[in-house]
């Protein structure tokens, strides 16, 4: 199976998103785009009609989602000069994918309000466009739609906000649309858009480029069988600015009992163990992702290749269903990160060779309320349950099978609970390290149907639905 640099990947995605989220040059001109299907304002049939769709919160989560809007630095996240930026970023940041089964609200709809000049392109594509777009909800106690402005110091009313809008563009046509999807650009189409192009348009297109770059860095947890784990760091520390502080750096022995039972009751914690495992299922199945190979179909975090990557896959169920710490909007709490390093392998039916080999791993790591006892939340080694903590140990330095070769075993662990993804990050580090980390799955998710290929699976069914799990004959 061909494999390619991840730095070409990297310059690959970065060219992939920036295009896709009106960055770049050539932006679409579909008749399906945001400005093209929008309405007059005055057209007041088709705005009830494009209304009905707006989803709805009481009055109380209004005014408590509303704080959370004005002050993003309470929840790690960056205030951006741009105004869109900034409303891009609350509903990404917070509720991650559509239908993600972990919000307790639903996600805002996008209003947008564009301004009709002499001469403008019917996509809306032209730099003279000039539209404005928030975040919309209808409030169940009075029945109106309120947007979320960071002008103002409560939400306010659609018909207010459009006004003003009105009064500063005198004698010009306002038109108007609704998006319930990713779509956040005049040019963009609101049911076509990915979750990831959405993602790209929540930081200025020079530190997005710069985020992913960082990540060329990101060393890869694979080693042969016969390598030894400590020769894989010294190599990988060389491309890093390591400190005292990253994840590796402050690992401790494995073997020091008392000390690891120390660290890890620092986990996250979750009510009782149905919780975890429901939890698990929902991590292990939702398709959310755009296939770069296959427009339209929707794919799983990048768990049939275990291999490498176990840092973005970490990153993209954390980030992307759980958002940053102290999220109103979820259910549940962020699960924190498990590291472990040394000589490891694990046999699995996911490889060719029948065994994956890493110097590290990490995974999501949740305790139970209820026993204390930690599981570690990771399909790419059991696809069916969560693993107690000493199980998934055992997993992964196996001297049984195709591992029975190595002389496998961990060295140190890692409990992170920030936005560290890899051994030279810090847990420290800000919630777009966790970002652009999620950011380089396509990579992955490109070997893993490779992958499937090559096991002479159905690829189409395997990343669709029927996965091994729901369908052992694959």
């Amino acid at each position: 199976m061909t494999r390619f640099p991840l730095t070409q990947f990297v310059t690959c995605i970065s060219a992939i998103f920036l295009a896709q989220s009106g960055l770049a040059s050539g932006l679409p001109t579909s008749n399906d785009t945001l400005y093209g299907t929008s309405i007059l304002w005055d057209d007041e049939a088709g705005k009830t009609r494009l209304l009905e769709s707006a989803p709805a919160w009481n009055d109380q989560t209004l005014k408590s989602l509303f704080e959370a809007y004005r002050h993003p630095e309470k929840y790690d996240l960056p205030h951006h000069d741009s105004t869109q930026q900034n409303n891009v970023q609350f509903i990404n940041s917070f509720w991650g994918p559509l239908d993600n089964p972990f919000n307790k609200f639903p996600r805002p709809a996008k209003a947008f309000i564009f301004i009709d000049k002499a001469s403008q392109p019917a996509d809306g594509s032209s730099t003279l466009v000039t539209h404005f777009m928030a975040p919309l909800i209808k409030n169940q106690s009075d029945g109106n739609y309120y947007v979320f402005d960071k002008d103002h110091s409560q939400p306010e009313l659609l018909s207010d906000w459009i006004n003003e809008i009105k009064a500063s563009h005198p004698a010009m046509t306002v038109r108007f649309n609704l998006c319930n999807g990713y779509g956040d650009l005049p040019s963009d189409s609101c049911s076509t858009k990915s979750y990831q192009s959405e993602v790209s348009d929540t930081e200025p297109s020079a530190r997005f480029a710069a985020l992913l770059s960082k990540q060329k860095e990101m060393s890869s947890a694979s080693r042969g069988i016969h390598e030894d784990w400590t020769l894989k760091a010294k190599s990988a520390r060389k491309l890093t600015l390591a400190s005292s502080d990253t994840i590796l750096g402050g690992s401790i022995d494995w073997k020091n009992a008392a000390a690891r039972n120390r660290l890890l009751a620092t986990t996250s914690s979750w009510p009782d163990f149905k919780t975890i495992q429901a939890s698990f299922e929902k991590i292990r199945d939702i398709r959310y992702f755009d296939d770069e190979k296959a427009p339209g179909f929707k794919r799983r975090i990048s768990w049939l290749y275990p291999d490498d990557g176990c840092w973005t896959r970490a990153s993209a169920a954390i980030r992307d269903l759980f958002g940053p710490f102290n999220n109103a909007v979820n259910e549940t709490v962020r699960p924190s990160k498990v590291f472990v390093f040394g000589n490891l392998c694990a046999n699995t039916s996911n490889s060719p060779e029948g065994r994956v080999t890493w110097w590290y791993h990490t995974a999501p790591i949740i305790k139970d309320a209820e026993t204390n006892q930690t599981y570690v939340l990771d399909p790419s080694i059991n696809p069916y349950k969560p693993l107690a903590m000493e199980k998934w140990v055992e997993e992964i330095t196996s001297q049984t099978g195709a591992c029975a070769e190595g002389n496998n075993y961990i060295k140190s662990f890692n409990i992170c609970n920030g936005y560290g993804s890899g051994p030279y990050s810090s847990c420290q580090d800000s919630y777009q390290n966790e970002t652009s980390a999620m950011m380089l799955q396509p990579t992955y998710r490109y070997y893993e149907r490779e992958r499937q290929v090559e096991l002479g699976r159905n690829a189409d069914a395997v990343l669709g639905d029927l996965p091994p799990w729901k369908n052992p004959v694959n």
